[in-house]
């Protein structure tokens, strides 16, 4: 039975990539009698992937608490899983004007305008995030992601190298530095990054994307072939080989691969892996934001980043292995190219 990631709603679309929403944070406390609270149903619902049930119980802690930033916090990542991207923002704007320059919510922040295709602005972001707090490894990861969705490859493997001095196995910034390279004009060096994370139990069809992505710009059509048809049918390899020749034939003119949104094909790569969600109150566990490519149209199929991939590997969204969406954080990995509908991570 093939295996098909679901996408994430935008980092390159990633991103979402991925894809995407990572692990999510807020108020933990109780009830009454020892019930959850609002808030903390609603991190479960949204570790879940129940964007929805997310919504309406973060908007019910707000009710009860006008004045939490958590809870702005926690609405923004739940509208953004949705796909509801402006939203979202609205929501973290607030939490911005509440509590300017806070690297957890300018992450959040950026991570949902990487999901609505804005790099430029979540760059901006990032930048003033990483001011106050330079070494974080999902503010690294972010940046790079927001780099490459602009093009700007050289100095998106700048910020994915910085992280990996902080934590040399962060799967995440692996994957999205191997796509980055790839994307750069130097396949060589990105398929052997890739090839050992296809190896690692984390690695997923978006992990896998990736390296088929890399392999077929580097002109390696058979491994490509062979890579993607673990997850993909028959004519949805050929779909993903046609769009790699399309690519290639871009980087052999010159054109730089970015966002993808000016790629010549209806079909996108998989994408970059995306950093979990930052906790604000109390730190969760790292999910995979298959996040590893940007969020692929209705003839793409996996999660974010290029779909993102969660940094410090976990399984994130909005999304994404991937440019930008593979799992654990190039901004929303990349999905592979599938006949499904795609739809946010």
């Amino acid at each position: 039975m093939r295996h098909r990631s679901k996408p994430y709603p935008g980092l390159f679309a990633g991103l979402a990539a991925a894809s995407i929403l990572g692990a999510c944070s807020g108020g933990l406390g109780t009830g009454a009698g020892g019930a959850a609270s609002p808030t903390r149903l609603a991190e479960r619902s949204a570790d879940a992937g129940d964007f929805q049930t997310a919504a309406t119980l973060y908007q019910q802690a707000f009710d009860q608490n006008p004045d939490s930033v958590e809870a702005l916090v926690g609405l923004g990542r739940a509208y953004a899983g949705l796909g509801q991207f402006s939203r979202a923002e609205q929501a973290l704007n607030e939490a911005n004007r509440r509590r300017p320059r806070d690297p957890d919510v300018l992450l959040e922040l950026a991570r949902t305008q990487l999901g609505a295709g804005a790099p430029q602005a979540a760059l901006a972001n990032l930048d003033t995030a990483l001011a106050r707090r330079p070494k974080d490894i999902r503010l690294l990861t972010a940046k790079g992601i927001a780099l490459d969705r602009l093009s700007r490859h050289t100095e998106a493997q700048v910020a994915y190298r910085a992280g990996l001095q902080r934590d040399p196995t962060d799967f995440a910034l692996l994957s999205n530095l191997g796509l980055s390279l790839g994307l750069s004009g130097q396949p060589d060096e990105g398929i052997g990054i890739l090839q050992e994370l296809v190896r690692d139990p984390a690695a997923t069809a978006n992990t896998r994307g990736n390296l088929a992505l890399v392999l077929g710009l580097a002109g390696r059509e058979k491994e490509a072939q062979s890579v993607l048809s673990a997850d993909l049918s028959g004519a949805e390899v050929r779909n993903n080989l046609a769009y790699y020749r399309e690519l290639r034939g871009m980087l052999a003119k010159g054109k730089p691969i970015g966002s993808f949104e000016s790629a010549p094909s209806r079909t996108r790569p998989a994408g970059q892996v995306m950093p979990a969600a930052a906790p604000i109150i109390a730190p969760t566990p790292d999910a995979t934001l298959i996040s590893e490519a940007p969020a692929a149209p209705a003839t793409t199929g996996v999660a974010s980043a290029a779909t993102t991939e969660v940094a410090s590997a976990a399984t994130t969204t909005a999304g994404t292995d991937g440019f930008v969406a593979a799992s654990g954080g190039v901004a929303d990995p990349a999905p592979i190219v599938t006949s499904s509908s795609a739809g946010p991570q």
